[in-house]
């Protein structure tokens, strides 16, 4: 009699692969509602049973082999498979975590996601704010939400849909005062861009500097000077009457795009992605 084929591995090889995808034990076990010991015990059984090791490095910094890249790159497709079967069945396929930028999440997302809940009452997006750089794991996100550059590529394993163009401009408060240049240092070429593209010149008095663009936008609708913001982060400010924008906007080439993983958008996260397209046409 021809002796039973070995069982296959499944919870070890759901374990590898969730801690690869997602970039790390921990990680994985927060996806899979584990323990990270749980996880570490089952990629242990895993290279017990290939005879190989997976992972290498001190236990705080653990990263994969070439070996664990090359089985990856085989047995993803197939999990990406079985959860899009699945997905849209159960409460984890309607369930879309979302990594975005910070003042983009504040001043556009947000006010649209009861549009979003509306329209698609049975998906919860979880939404972190994050201007981490990407790769594949894309911090454990099923989205990110970032710019993208022109002639940038994605990062290997990661796909983009580009939903809105960004647009810059100079704004201030009507009344205000257009003659200091007010500037953000984690955005402080805006000014270099702006003048570039339209030729026009700067504020000369300033700058006055802040620390991130949220406070730089409140400090230029409360009439401290001038500022280079992005469209979609102050439409609401121009829409009430807070700031004004004397020489419009104009587009510096980037995009906003939604970042996930090569053949891992199942149902929820494209309708998602559907709607940030229509969003960013009407913006």
């Amino acid at each position: 009699m021809k002796p039973p084929a070995p069982a296959l591995p499944l919870k070890a090889l759901q374990a590898f692969e969730a801690a690869m995808r997602l970039g790390g034990m921990g990680r994985a076990a927060e996806r899979l509602g584990v323990t990270h010991g749980a996880v570490s015990r089952q990629i242990g059984l895993l290279q017990q049973t290939l005879g190989h090791a997976l992972f290498e490095g001190p236990r705080n910094a653990r990263r994969p082999t070439a070996e664990a890249e090359r089985l990856w790159k085989e047995i993803a497709p197939a999990f990406a498979a079985l959860e899009q079967a699945v997905a849209g069945r159960g409460r984890a396929g309607r369930r879309v975590r979302v990594s975005c930028l910070s003042t983009l999440a504040a001043r556009w997302l947000i006010p649209r996601l009861p549009d979003f809940a509306a329209a698609h009452p049975d998906v919860v997006v979880e939404l972190t704010e994050s201007y981490a750089a990407l790769d594949r794991t894309l911090g454990g996100a099923d989205l990110a939400i970032r710019m993208l550059m022109p002639e940038t590529a994605c990062p290997e394993g990661v796909e983009a849909t580009p939903f809105m163009d960004n647009t810059i401009g100079m704004v201030t408060a009507p009344g205000g005062a257009p003659d200091v240049r007010l500037v953000s240092r984690s955005h402080p070429s805006a000014w270099v861009s702006w003048t570039a593209l339209t030729g026009r010149a700067a504020p000369a008095s300033g700058p006055i500097e802040f620390d991130h663009q949220q406070t730089l936008i409140e400090a230029a609708a409360a009439g401290l000077g001038a500022a280079v913001a992005q469209r979609p982060l102050v439409e609401a400010d121009l829409a009430a009457g807070r700031l004004s924008a004397p020489h419009g906007f104009v587009s510096d080439g980037a995009v906003f795009a939604a970042f996930h993983r090569r053949g891992e958008a199942g149902p929820s996260v494209r309708r998602l992605l559907a709607w940030l397209e229509n969003q960013g046409r009407n913006a």
